[in-house]
């Protein structure tokens, strides 16, 4: 229900003559909660607003660096779950041999956690991953909004050029295109087979320009093909049933430099922990560079009378980065002065 407001009018009394001119509206608990009521639910409005359009996000600021396992951040305003913080500029310290991501609390306070789920609920920030020192890699997590994102209402129209169109009442674009294009895509359309044109559809929905058809009975070869000469420019939507992409099932691309492009390892971000007493660290993280989900973990273990250690385990997460894909073990093995000369992995 929307606001229901009091028409309020002056007491106005005849200062000659002491008569009352016009009765004011008395001030009353009533009227007076009414006011309380209507300026709780504007904030309630505008909290719901900032909620559904900015949810967790930076406006300004909020920038980190770091110096050894200090994480030193800039001043910056903030929305945590559409409630907005101006944040004093500061520090926070960061934990050794971990990774954690640095967020803004709904009370305001900058802090961290291992979780990415917990960051992810709040205003997520950044991402550090230390070693026992120092920091071995961050990330800037920051959603920030750009003033862009909002359209003063002067600029949007009915119509007119260069206008952001507005919705009516039933939520449809009042404005309308009308006419033919001449067009489509630069080029023009024709029912005949012009060069360089746009062919249209018969009746039967054929094309109507040199039409192509079979009446070949199905389960026969439409099309025998003796020549073994190879066709270069040939371009098929699959093959063998499959798409090419970077997607599951898919056949994989390759860059410029000849690599697979799909699951590159060099395009992770890479992590070690769990360093020994001969510095040799025995836990390796891959990171997808996109979100900071875990690609692949490889411990080390079995040590051998030398400290080498002689198993490697493999782990392959999903793209979710918490479900495990599949499992390699690679057995490794060292010549005499200590150096990889074999690394198996399972069959």
């Amino acid at each position: 229900m929307s606001y229901q407001k009091n028409t309020w009018v002056d007491h106005i009394v005849d200062p000659g003559t002491g008569e009352i001119v016009q009765q004011g509206t008395k001030f009353t608990a009533t009227r007076a909660n009414n006011i309380e009521t209507g300026i709780e639910k504007a904030h309630q409005l505008v909290e719901g607003l900032a909620q559904n359009i900015l949810g967790s996000s930076v406006i300004s600021g909020l920038a980190f660096t770091a110096n050894g396992l200090t994480a030193n951040y800039s001043a910056g305003s903030a929305y945590v779950n559409g409630v907005k913080f101006d944040v004093a500029a500061g520090s926070i310290q960061l934990n050794a041999t971990q990774g954690q991501f640095i967020y803004l609390d709904s009370d305001g306070m900058v802090k961290n956690t291992t979780a990415q789920a917990t960051a992810d609920a709040k205003c997520k920030l950044w991402y550090f991953a230390t070693d026992a020192t120092s920091v071995i890699t961050s990330t800037d997590n920051r959603n920030i909004v750009s003033k862009d994102t909002f359209v003063k209402q002067t600029d949007v129209a009915t119509s007119g050029v260069n206008k952001i169109p507005r919705l009516d009442a039933q939520g449809k674009g009042a404005f309308s295109i009308t006419g033919d294009a001449a067009t489509v895509g630069g080029k023009s359309l024709s029912a005949n087979s012009t060069a360089d044109t746009v062919a249209l559809r018969d009746a039967s929905g054929d094309l109507s320009a040199r039409q192509l058809k079979s009446s070949v009975a199905t389960g026969t070869a439409p099309l025998s093909v003796s020549s073994t000469t190879t066709v270069t420019n040939l371009s098929a939507d699959m093959v063998d049933g499959y798409h090419v992409g970077t997607a599951a099932n898919n056949i994989p691309k390759r860059d410029a430099v000849g690599r697979l492009i799909a699951d590159q390892l060099t395009n992770y971000k890479k992590t070690k922990s769990g360093k020994d007493a001969n510095g040799i660290f025995t836990v390796v993280e891959y990171r997808r560079i996109a979100d900071n989900t875990l690609y692949m973990k490889s411990t080390f273990s079995n040590p051998d009378a030398k400290g080498n250690y002689q198993t490697d385990t493999r782990v392959y997460y999903k793209t979710d980065g918490v479900t495990v894909d599949y499992t390699v073990t690679v057995t490794i093995t060292y010549d005499a002065d200590g150096d990889v000369i074999s690394e198996v992995p399972s069959a």
